[in-house]
C-alpha cells in the first residue's frame, strides 16, 4: 500500500484542481494506511536483524510478499 501511495494518480488521469486535491489527498492517506499496516512488523524485524538489514528486509518483503517477520 505504501509504494501504491507515490503512483500520481491525478497526473496519470490528467486531473486539475479538486480532483486533484482530492487524488493527492487519497495518496498520502494510502501511505498513512500502508506505514500504519506495515509499520509495527517492520519495527519488529528492524530490532531482529538491525538497521543495517533493514533495507534487505524491506526489498526481500516487497518483492516476495512475504510478512515482514518471517524474512530471514
Amino acid at each position: 500500500m505504501w509504494i501504491l501511495s507515490w503512483v500520481p494518480y491525478g497526473l496519470i488521469l490528467g486531473l486539475t484542481g479538486g480532483w486533484l486535491t482530492a487524488a493527492w489527498t487519497f495518496e498520502v492517506l494510502l501511505g498513512i494506511a500502508g506505514l500504519a499496516l506495515a509499520g509495527s512488523g517492520f519495527a519488529q524485524a528492524v530490532k531482529e536483524q538491525g538497521w543495517k538489514g533493514a533495507p534487505a528486509v524491506a526489498w526481500h518483503s516487497l518483492v516476495h510478499g512475504k510478512h515482514v517477520n518471517a524474512v530471514k
